[in-house]
């Protein structure tokens, strides 16, 4: 072990690991790339966050970096889960401290992972409507802004959380919450970090009102794009930590709106022929308020079939275009069954299948199947995970998937496709090898075109998901110089010694980052983190 190592853990109740098996097994996460830790620390406790935060802010101070990067379950596909510096592992903070099913509110530690909330949840007939992997934290879902499955208009996590414990870049400790005018003005006006962060923030707001306004929380989740969402009615800064990548500060604690749990929700697939008839079966399923929409194109599901249990269902469905999946979630039965049969007469002229007691378990099937492609870890499957959720316009939906499919002919590449129709955002997993030079020059010139196409067609390539450590090399050429500014600003505000994750969001050498690559993502699936 050494020295600083053995400092910290004298200081701290939990442990700080110098070990080069654990800091190698911390240097990869889902991402393309690998960055070896310097030290990685696991805290027990709030306080612990603190006295670490607090001691790289104070080494900053004398201009010694050792750089905070937080790590969750290590899923994150945008490499925000790896750093050079300390690696801090809040797994340990794992306790739900709180359950009121009554005002359906739930205070939880970010070290949760989703499907302990889920089940513990499950146990008062209530349900965390996030979409995310059972295994990651509370923290992962924060740091992306993930997705909420709502019926009636689409939303994110920061909507969910009525009050964050967050650890500011000082060791410091704040409760983030909405404020009214009055309570505002008395936070800028605090003596310390908190009240310079509220005044400087509110001045920013203030002096770039046009740029503010511009933002676009939901469809963009690159830079801060919070900061508009403190400039209206609630002035919170919890949106501002809501897709930052941990990196304006550390959330140890949040109180998050749960919903009821509904009876016997009912699961449809629908089975469209090409793009054109794609959109227009969403169209009908988003009428009706229809929830968990996903949408798999055929060169996913055929791979899928392959790993291993397949279906009677699946096998039907193969040889069309698009596979549509939703659920119908309502209080009451009635309202369920008068949706059947609005979407059987609507949906006539497509192939649908409805859920009952005789294709069940070939609906759970397919959703074991897609579960494990999704999350890389499917027998005899093997792609890229680049760029995770880009945002298209329902107007330019057809004119993409069309795009899709010539780019993959184009390029001699199988680009795989599913969606989320309800955010209006898409994944494509490549099926390249990067182990090889010629398969990372291949790689990036794939990624330059695929983006080019997406924000010519007035998309967005961080539509579902933080644009992390990688995608800033592509991305930033497209975004606002203004934005980008604003961005700088707002890291400087909460980080002015840059020391919580960073190369987040910001300008990235291509040349540095491909230093970084994992050249052992050729060898196989790589599903141990």
């Amino acid at each position: 072990m050494n020295r600083l190592a053995v400092y910290l853990n004298h200081h701290i109740d939990g442990v700080v690991y110098s070990a080069p098996s654990i800091l190698a097994a911390n240097s990869t996460d889902r991402s393309v790339l690998k960055y070896f830790p310097r030290l990685v620390a696991e805290p027990i406790s709030t306080l612990d966050v603190r006295r670490l935060a607090r001691f790289s802010y104070q080494l900053a101070q004398k201009n010694i970096q050792l750089p905070i990067t937080l790590r969750g379950a290590g899923l994150s596909k945008n490499a925000s889960d790896i750093g050079s510096g300390l690696i801090m592992s809040l797994a340990r903070l794992n306790h739900i401290q709180e359950i009121d099913p009554i005002q359906r509110l739930v205070r939880v530690q970010t070290g949760v992972t989703i499907g302990a909330h889920r089940t513990s949840l499950l146990l008062q007939g209530l349900d965390f409507v996030v979409y995310g992997n059972d295994r990651e934290t509370i923290g992962d879902l924060i740091s992306r802004n993930a997705s909420v499955y709502d019926n009636t208009r689409p939303k994110t996590i920061s909507s969910l959380i009525t009050c964050a414990e967050v650890v500011l870049a000082d060791g410091s400790l704040i409760q983030a919450e909405p404020l009214n005018k009055h309570t505002l003005k008395k936070k800028t006006k605090l003596n310390n970090f908190e009240g310079d962060i509220y005044h400087e923030i509110s001045e920013l707001c203030r002096e770039n009102s046009e740029v503010v306004d511009a933002l676009d929380s939901l469809h963009s989740r690159a830079g801060f794009a919070g900061i508009r969402d403190f400039a209206g009615k609630s002035a919170s800064l919890v949106p501002l930590f809501c897709g930052a990548d941990n990196s304006l500060g550390i959330i140890t604690e949040v109180i998050l709106k749960v919903e009821p749990v509904f009876d016997e929700p009912i699961r449809i697939a629908v089975v469209c022929r090409n793009a054109n008839d794609y959109v227009k079966v969403v169209d009908v399923l988003q009428k009706l308020n229809l929830t968990d929409l996903f949408v798999y194109d055929t060169e996913l599901y055929n791979e899928v079939e392959n790993t291993g249990k397949t279906s009677r269902f699946f096998r039907k469905a193969s040889d069309d275009g698009y596979l549509i999946t939703a659920t119908i979630k309502d209080d009451s039965n009635l309202w369920r069954k008068h949706k059947l049969r609005k979407i059987k007469t609507e949906l006539k002229n497509y192939r649908l299948i409805i859920e009952d007691k005789d294709n069940r378990n070939d609906f759970d099937v397919l959703n074991e199947n897609l579960i494990a492609y999704l999350n890389d870890s499917a027998k005899n499957i093997y792609r890229l995970p680049l760029i995770d959720g880009v945002y298209i316009p329902r107007e330019a939906q057809v004119r993409y998937l069309n795009a899709v499919t010539r780019m993959s002919d184009k390029l001699g590449v199988a680009l795989a496709i599913y969606g989320r129709p309800e955010f209006d955002t898409f994944t494509v997993r490549p099926n390249y090898t990067i182990n090889t030079a010629e398969g990372r020059r291949k790689m990036v010139s794939f990624m330059r075109e695929y983006i080019k196409m997406i924000y010519d067609l007035g998309g967005n390539a961080c539509g579902n998901a933080s644009e992390g450590r990688f995608l800033p090399i592509f991305i930033n050429q497209y975004r606002d110089a203004k934005q980008l500014k604003l961005d700088g600003r707002i890291k400087q505000i909460f980080d002015p010694f840059d020391i919580f994750n960073p190369g987040i969001k910001q300008e990235a050498d291509v040349r540095n980052i491909l230093r970084h690559f994992r050249i052992d993502y050729g060898d196989g699936i790589i599903s141990e983190h």
